[in-house]
Formats: C-alpha cells, structure tokens, sequence
C-alpha cells in the first residue's frame, strides 16, 4: 500500500511539472489559444462546431499525433528526472561572464530593469534563430532536427516532439551563447549583478506563450498585418516554416522576432492564406515516407543517419553529405 502512495505520489508531481507555467501547456496558455482560436472561428463563420473545428479527429487521432505524445512524455520525463536541468545553464554562464568581468563594468551608461529585459530578450531570441538555423544547415544535426519536422499534422504537443540529442545539442548551445550574450549586456548596463534581471527576460515568454504561441503548432491560421510579421513571428509564419512546399525552404527560422529572418535574409510573409502540407521532402518538395513512424524509429533512424553523415564526412572531407531527407521549410 506505501508502494502504491509512493507511486501516486510521484505521478501527481510529475503531472504537476508538465503543466508547470513554463509549460506552452500550462492552463492559462491552452485557455488563452482557445480564445483567441473562438475569435477566429466566429470570423470565419463555419458551418461546423467550434469544438470539431478546434479538434479536428482527423488531427488528433493521426499516427504522427500519437508520435508526439510518445516524445512528449518521454521528453518530460527526461526534464522531470533533472536530464535537462544539467545543461539548461544560461544564467549560470551569464553570471560567471560578469565575475570574469570583475562585476559591472564603469564608464558605460546604465539602464533600469525593463530596457535592460527588453535587450535580453533580444539576446536570447538571437540566439534561439542561429541555435535553430544551425540544426537545418549542419548535415549531421539534421536528422535529430528532422524529428520535429517529420509532424504530419500540428497540434500544441507538436512543439515537445524533440529527439533527446537535439534537446541537448540545442539546450547546450543556447545556454552557452544566450549566457554569455546576457553576461555582457548585464555587466554593460547594469548597476549591479541581478540575476533576477536574468529571470524576467525569460519571464518574458509567459507573455509570448499567452498571446497565440500554441497556435504556432496547429492548423489554425493566424497571421499578422505584414509589416508586424517584419517584426514579430506569426503562427502562420511558423507554420510555413514546417512546410514541404520549395518555396518555403529555409525560411522563418525566428521564434518571436522576424526581424532576424528579415536581416539575415530567411524571411518569408504571406500575401494571403495558404493551403499547407506538413512533414518531410526531398529537394523539389516531393513527400517522403514518413521516417518516425513511432518512438523507437523517432529515436533510432536520427543517430543512423546522423552516423553515416558523419562517416562520409570523414571518408570524403571535401563533401558536405545532404541529409537524407530536406525540410521544405525552417524553424523551433
């Protein structure tokens, strides 16, 4: 019986820890997409009911959707049994930065808490784009990318359909460069070492999660006025970004500013609302057989691919391999 409680006492927690405020589905976030996704549907005036249009079957009972909950709750457990807590180290880095700096540095004009949050922000958007846009362009971290990518359909699970090396690979390098651009900015125009200062930029996200993040991943269409998505990343943007159509390729690697595509030359707006197709292409945008056809092969065929890029790097060091199977689009 103690076994038992102890067992219920552990799965209580951990439910607990997935719907956590950091969470795309924490309560007030799902509540808030279907405020917005209402708003939307009274738009449109279908002739179906809100609740079959906001969960279509065709969505929720496909096999690509079943995958996603497969790496969701692995993913979490990862996280929740402390995997990810190890290398999620940016106010670590930014911290030690600023001690290496000896403190806040002199002669440079200090700022309060908000323009200050406003720039980290900035920062740790940055490097989300270069972490992302890596993942597309290095042949051997494709594949553990490709995971995500190989969706089929989009609901707000999609976002958690992560290999565990791309989540290490990925939480790594922002920890590192995101901590390190943080430690700068902070030791600049900061008064004094304010790791709280840290916090509240990434409490930023709760707002980003709040206003229409989960539509990102869904097939709901929301996009913004097109000067906005010169500046911001709409749902529809990212959702172009999973798109097998050649035209979509590459762009749209931003999570919330564009104007980072926009610099760098990765930006894609719509003129209007597109028809989209989901999933894995090859160059001219033709479907590929779905590679992750469930955990095991979700985990599997990316280190295989992965290794035999690497094989032929090494075998051939002129050749940068293709990856096997190309995104006709970009991104998370």
């Amino acid at each position: 019986m103690a076994a038992l409680e102890e067992l219920f006492s552990i799965f209580v927690t951990f439910v607990e820890f997935v719907f956590r405020p950091s969470s795309r589905l924490f309560p007030i976030h799902l509540l808030a997409m279907i405020v917005i996704s209402f708003l939307l549907y009274l738009r449109t005036a279908r002739s179906t009911s809100f609740v079959k249009w906001i969960f279509p079957k065709q969505t929720y009972a496909h096999p690509s959707h079943r995958t996603d909950l497969k790496l969701f709750v692995l993913g979490q457990f990862l996280t929740f049994i402390g995997l990810f807590k190890l290398i999620a180290i940016t106010t670590a880095v930014a911290t030690t930065v600023m001690g290496l700096l000896g403190g806040p540095l002199d002669g440079v004009p200090k700022f309060g808490a908000l323009p200050v949050t406003i720039v980290l922000i900035f920062a740790l958007d940055f490097t989300v784009y270069w972490v992302h846009r890596l993942h597309h362009e290095t042949p051997a971290l494709w594949p553990f990318h490709a995971v995500h990518h190989s969706a089929e359909v989009m609901t707000p699970v999609t976002v958690y359909r992560k290999h565990p090396v791309y989540d290490v690979i990925s939480l790594t390098s922002k920890g590192l460069l995101g901590g390190v651009l943080q430690g700068l900015l902070l030791a600049m125009f900061v008064d004094e070492i304010q790791v709280a200062t840290i916090a509240s930029a990434n409490a930023g996200y709760f707002i980003f999660n709040i206003v229409g993040a989960n539509l990102r991943h869904s097939h709901i269409w929301l996009s913004y006025p097109q000067p906005i998505e010169h500046i911001l990343i709409s749902p529809a943007q990212h959702q172009i970004h999973h798109s097998i159509e050649a035209r979509h390729f590459n762009k749209n690697y931003g999570e919330v500013f564009a104007f980072w595509d926009w610099m760098f030359g990765t930006l894609y707006v719509p003129s209007a609302h597109e028809t989209l197709r989901y999933g894995l292409a090859d160059g001219s945008g033709a479907p590929v057989e779905q590679p992750h056809t469930g955990l095991r092969a979700a985990l599997g065929v990316p280190i295989a691919e992965s290794w035999r890029t690497i094989r032929g790097t090494a075998e051939r060091p002129a050749v940068s391999p293709e990856p096997e199977h190309q995104l006709t689009g970009t991104n998370e």
